[in-house]
């Protein structure tokens, strides 16, 4: 889906006059009726329309917090610097738990310590299949989350409350056909991705099971949601890990320094 930018110089009256509240009024009336495109499409079509919600996105620089705490009261954080980019472009500023930068520039991945003399180097090609989604996902967007239900098959399912929608991803049987669901993705009235549930198979008690929840959602552009915060509750051979991801300071389709994914300018 491609994108157009315009810029267009509407006038607007003063906040003070009864135009600019009738003008306000009639914006939020009309998004009330514009009921979003994600809440119709066939089940099959939900993850092609979410990713094309971040079509328009380019680049997106921020912070992010990870916080991990299991049950049994241990504790990890870590805190990066990220500026992202669509070409498999990422500059990662790591400050905790040790400082590290990791530069790719399309091509290649540098990942350099503190005290490492010279950065490791890897191929983009190289990576696996996580890998290459965290790469290519959006930051701050579901989109890595999505990335591992794009083999399953997708079918509608009764709303999970309070949810407006929600689509079962199921793992196909020997004959193609829906066998048990793997993954539940709810959305809200607003089209935006509430929670996800991720499900053991079923023959394989040791597997995790998780549920993801996104918190401080706004609209960056048109459609596309980013979150200020993302938690991960993780049950796994009777153990449980919560996860909170922080994403603060997010600009999106900024300007970016001309150096920022060239290695040269770090190592």
């Amino acid at each position: 889906m491609g994108c157009r930018l315009y810029r267009v110089r509407i006038p607007v009256p003063g906040p003070e006059s009864r135009a600019f509240c009738c003008l306000v009024a009639f914006f939020w009336a009309a998004r009330a009726f514009c009921r979003p495109v994600v809440l119709d499409v066939p089940a099959s079509n939900v993850l092609e329309t979410v990713y094309a919600q971040y079509g328009c996105v380019s680049n997106v620089t921020c912070t992010v917090r990870r916080e991990v705490a299991d049950m049994r009261g241990g504790k990890a954080e870590a805190l990066s610097r990220v500026v992202w980019a669509r070409g498999d472009r990422m500059n990662v500023q790591m400050l905790k738990p040790s400082a590290r930068r990791t530069v790719i520039d399309g091509e290649s991945i540098r990942i350099k310590g503190l005290h490492d003399e010279a950065p490791a180097i890897y191929h983009v090609t190289n990576q696996t299949p996580s890998q290459m989604a965290n790469l290519r996902s959006v930051p701050g967007s579901p989109e890595e989350l999505l990335a591992p239900l794009s083999s399953l098959l997708a079918t509608g399912w009764n709303a999970k409350p309070p949810f407006a929608r929600t689509v079962a991803f199921m793992e196909k049987g020997p004959d193609g056909t829906p066998a048990f669901p793997l993954a539940f993705v709810s959305f809200d009235d607003l089209g935006r991705i509430g929670r996800i549930d991720f499900l053991p198979p079923p023959d394989d008690a040791s597997a995790a099971s998780s549920t993801v929840s996104f918190h401080g959602a706004f609209e960056a552009l048109p459609g596309a949601w980013f979150f200020r915060r993302v938690e991960t509750e993780t049950k796994m051979n009777g153990r449980s890990f919560r996860t909170v991801s922080r994403f603060d300071k997010i600009d999106v389709n900024g300007e970016l320094p001309a150096a920022i994914f060239d290695p040269k300018a770090f190592f």
